[in-house]
C-alpha cells in the first residue's frame, strides 16, 4: 500500500518517481527473480538520484547494492522485523517481539545479522512506530540520527452507524504470529452466549489450511468467515460494517486496518504490545497469551455501554494523520537528506 502510494503521490510533492517492484517476477524462481528485479534497478537508478526501498533484505540487499555502484542515496522504509517475524511465523518461538530481543535469541539469528548488514548501510531510515526505532537503535546498532518516524495515516474520524451485524474483522496475512490460532479457541467459547456474533478473516497465507481445520475441529466454522484475498474497498466496506477491528499478533506493530476502523470510529482490540502512536486506552489492549484475558475484553465490548465508552475514547485520541500528511513527511525528509548531502 504505502509503496504504492509513494510511487503514484510523491510526484505532487516534486520528486518524480520510477518503480521496479519485485513481485513482477515472482513466477521466477527465487534467485533468478532476484537477478532480474537487479538488473531492472540498475536500469532505472543510472537515471535517479535516491533508491527509496520497502523491504530491509529481499528488496533491500539489492537497492543498497545498486545504490552503491550507481552512487545513489539508499533510504529504507521498514514496517516490520524480519529476524524476529520469521521465528515466529515458523513456530520457533512464542515470544513477543521485545521479548526475544531482551533473551538474546536474535545472537544466534541468520537473519539479525543479514538485515543489520542492509540497516547499517543506509543513508537514511525511515519507520512506521518508535517500536523499530528503538529496536533498530539499541539492538542493530543503527546511528538514531538516521531514523526517522512517519506514521501509519489515519484519516479523520467519521461516525458510521452501528451495525446490526455482530461482526469483527482481521484483515492482513495469515502467518502463524498473527496469532489467530490463539483466537478461535477464545471464541469458541465466547460463541456459545453469543450465536450471531461472527469473525471475518480477511487475507491469505500458510496458515489458512490450519485455521479452517481448527475452526471445523472446535465446531465454529459457520461462525468464522474466511475472505481470502480482498481489495483494499472490500475491507473498507467490511469495517464500516463491523462492531469492531482486532489486531492479535504476539508483538502488532502499527496495523493499517486497524487505523481504518479507528477513521470510522470502530473500536478495536489490540495486544499490548503494539507500537501504534498513541495511548491506547487499557481496556482496548490485551495478552496475547491468554485466553481469559481476551475473553474478558471481548465480553466488555460486547457489552452496549461499553461500547459505547469505546466509542466515545476513541473520538477523543490526541492523533491525526492523512495520506496526504505521511506523504508530505516523506517527501520533506528525502528533499531534505538530498540537498544536505549534495
Amino acid at each position: 500500500m504505502h509503496a504504492k502510494k509513494h510511487y503514484e503521490e510523491f510526484p505532487r510533492f516534486g520528486i518524480e518517481t520510477a518503480l521496479v517492484a519485485l513481485s513482477y517476477y515472482r513466477k521466477y524462481s527465487q534467485w533468478i527473480r532476484h537477478l532480474f528485479f537487479l538488473f531492472a534497478l540498475l536500469s532505472k537508478a543510472l537515471k535517479t538520484h535516491v533508491i527509496y526501498a520497502h523491504d530491509a533484505w529481499g528488496v533491500g540487499f539489492p537497492a543498497w547494492f545498486v545504490a552503491r555502484i550507481t552512487s545513489n542515496k539508499f533510504i529504507l522504509r521498514i514496517g516490520g522485523d524480519m529476524a524476529w517475524e520469521r521465528q515466529a511465523d515458523s513456530n520457533k518461538t512464542e515470544s513477543s517481539l521485545n521479548e526475544w530481543y531482551r533473551e538474546g535469541f536474535h545472537k544466534n539469528n541468520y537473519f539479525f545479522y543479514l538485515t543489520r548488514f542492509v540497516l547499517k548501510r543506509a543513508d537514511l531510515i525511515i519507520v512506521s512506530t518508535s517500536l523499530l526505532s528503538d529496536l533498530y537503535g539499541n539492538y542493530y546498532g543503527v546511528d538514531p540520527k538516521k531514523i526517522k518516524i512517519i506514521y501509519n495515516p489515519i484519516s479523520s474520524i467519521e461516525s458510521v452507524a452501528i451495525s446490526t451485524e455482530e461482526n469483527i474483522i482481521f484483515a492482513s496475512r495469515l502467518v502463524a504470529y498473527k496469532n489467530l490460532n490463539f483466537v478461535l479457541k477464545t471464541l469458541s467459547n465466547i460463541f456459545l452466549s453469543h450465536p450471531t456474533l461472527k469473525f471475518i478473516i480477511m487475507g491469505d497465507g500458510p496458515e489458512k489450511q490450519k485455521l479452517s481445520d481448527l475452526a471445523k475441529n472446535l465446531n465454529i466454522q459457520d461462525q468464522i468467515i474466511f475472505k481470502g484475498i480482498v481489495s483494499q474497498a472490500e475491507v473498507l466496506e467490511e469495517t464500516k460494517k463491523c462492531l469492531f477491528t482486532l489486531a492479535p499478533a504476539l508483538t502488532e506493530f502499527n496495523p493499517n486496518y486497524l487505523l481504518q476502523g479507528i477513521s470510522l470510529n470502530k473500536p478495536f482490540l489490540i495486544s499490548a504490545e503494539n507500537g501504534l502512536p498513541f495511548e491506547v486506552p487499557i481496556n482496548l489492549t490485551f495478552n496475547p497469551k491468554n485466553e481469559q484475558d481476551l475473553r474478558k475484553r471481548f465480553l466488555s465490548l460486547l457489552d452496549g455501554n461499553n461500547y459505547i465508552a469505546a466509542q466515545e475514547a476513541i473520538k477523543n485520541l490526541n492523533f491525526r494523520m492523512s495520506w496526504d500528511d505521511n506523504l508530505r513527511q516523506n517527501a520533506e525528509i528525502i528533499k531534505a537528506f538530498f540537498h544536505y548531502n549534495q
